[in-house]
């Protein structure tokens, strides 16, 4: 019988790691390009019918009765068990304050399609290098927000708000705080370094560029609704074939796709900026993508969160009911 626990037994800080739910193809592209059943991570919050996450919009408090129903959460806690409590305060000052972890789904999705181990064809490709583009234009929005007067923005380090929140807490608080990785998770081969090595006997071939913010993008006012369309698209590809193909070489598209996406990260969250041109060499295009591979932790997925660690214990599938939410809700709300 597998494993339960139930919302007595939470504690806070305890993570979350939500299976992909029905009708988000971003969760399940996330899902497929991260080879876990899992695409979302959390932390519980003080009143167990809340938790805390970094989403769409940035970081916020949400109720555990609006996850979609029959969506599976898989808990997971620190074998020492320290204080967890803290991390669950770092999580609410960023919070309250106003400038919270800045990233979405979209973002993310752009940092594992480069972590991934796939190579696409040229269906798969088009199609990723759409995503990307939509990745690359929530960058430059977030680029421009960070420039607004009083905007403040932390410093990007891992690719979960609970896991940055975590390190945070290792920092300020002792060791025993750190979330520690199997070995070789930080530094398996990944699309990212297919390109590196293919990019390593080419070092004076230039590559033309799109300027990201002409063609698509300008006519598109909802990105996430546009990468659910591509997503969806890519789904039902990968099913009709039942895998992904590794063709030898990655398609140039796909390569400076790769390659904008990754300078527009460098902006936001390492202030390197490079100049304006329409088009970048072989070795342009390798400084800037091995700069990115810098930014490891940053590809840590919910899978990895899941089950490639090494001192979080699995608690077990979260059970409860409406009554029970409804009633912490009531009596426990802040």
């Amino acid at each position: 019988m597998a494993k339960t626990i139930t919302l007595q037994e939470l504690k806070p800080g305890d993570l979350m790691l939500l299976h992909k739910p029905k009708g988000s193809w971003i969760s399940v592209i996330i899902s497929v390009l991260t080879c876990s059943k899992v695409s979302h991570t959390a932390m519980v919050d003080y009143n167990p019918a809340f938790f805390l996450e970094e989403g769409q919009h940035g970081a916020s408090q949400a109720k555990l009765i609006d996850v979609q129903e029959n969506r599976e959460i898989y808990i997971r806690r620190l074998k020492n068990e320290p204080d967890t409590s803290k991390v669950v305060d770092i999580a609410r000052e960023y919070i309250k304050e106003g400038h919270p972890y800045p990233f979405s789904n979209l973002i993310f999705m752009g940092l594992y399609m480069l972590a991934s181990d796939f190579i696409p064809d040229t269906v798969e490709g088009d199609l990723i290098k759409e995503v990307l583009k939509l990745a690359t234009y929530e960058l430059m929005r977030l680029f421009n927000k960070k420039q607004q007067p009083g905007t403040k923005l932390p410093p990007m380090v891992c690719s979960q708000f609970a896991a940055f929140c975590y390190d945070e807490a290792a920092l300020e608080f002792g060791p025993q705080y750190k979330i520690r990785y199997k070995e070789g998770i930080l530094s398996e081969a990944n699309l990212l370094q297919k390109i590196l090595d293919q990019l390593s006997g080419n070092t004076d071939k230039v590559y033309p560029l799109e300027k990201p913010e002409h063609g698509l993008l300008l006519a598109i006012e909802d990105s996430f609704a546009a990468a659910e369309g591509y997503c969806e698209k890519l789904v039902e590809h990968i099913e009709q074939k039942n895998l992904l193909s590794r063709p030898s070489e990655v398609s140039e598209s796909v390569i400076t796709a790769m390659y904008q996406y990754a300078r527009a990260f460098l902006k936001v969250f390492d202030d390197k900026d490079y100049p304006d041109k329409d088009h970048a060499t072989a070795d342009e295009i390798k400084e800037v993508l091995s700069a990115l591979l810098q930014f490891q932790e940053a590809f840590i997925s919910p899978g990895d969160l899941l089950s490639n660690t090494t001192n979080l214990e699995d608690m077990g599938t979260l059970t409860y009911t409406e009554e029970e939410l409804r009633k912490y809700m009531n009596e426990n709300a802040d």
